[in-house]
């Protein structure tokens, strides 16, 4: 009957932390989750004539693939002249620092849902396509669920 109990004992020991280690894992990958992507060199379609014109965007998508909304609060774009990593590790802050104004969106604060996306459009100016040569340029979103901006590098070519 000892043995028994022994198995029985390391049994319930075994399942109890895999249970444990579930329950942490689904309470880190719970709430907001947000994906961003930016995509440069983007023009309006001839389908919709109110928005049509021959300028260039950089378009961006955030999609919530968590389990709870989120409010997103502001579009930014920063520019670093080091790699983000290398700018901490010198304390050097994002030279630029700026809210644009999304195109073609609702006006923001906007609640994002689980599972919806949100699309945007900014307009790809000179400045920005020499900020992209010239360093590293970020496009990134802030939402109510982080104290961190969700952001995406855009590399701005315009020989495609």
């Amino acid at each position: 009957m000892n043995i028994i109990t022994n198995i029985a004992a390391w049994w319930g020991a075994v399942i109890a932390t895999f249970v444990i280690i579930w329950d942490i894992y689904k309470w880190k990958h719970s709430g907001a989750i947000i994906n961003v992507t930016a995509s440069p060199n983007m023009q309006t379609v001839e389908n919709f004539p109110t928005y049509k014109d021959d300028k260039d965007y950089i378009s961006i998508i955030a999609t919530n693939t968590g389990n709870i909304k989120t409010t997103i609060t502001h579009l930014v774009i920063f520019y670093y002249k080091y790699k983000p990593i290398l700018s901490k590790i010198l304390k050097k802050k994002a030279r630029k620092f700026f809210a644009p104004t999304p195109y073609f969106s609702p006006p923001l604060p906007l609640i994002l849902e689980p599972g919806e996306r949100w699309l945007c459009g900014i307009e790809q100016t000179n400045e920005l396509e020499k900020l992209s040569k010239n360093g590293f340029l970020y496009c990134g979103i802030y939402h109510t669920s982080s104290k961190n901006p969700v952001m995406q590098r855009v590399i701005i070519n315009k020989d495609n």
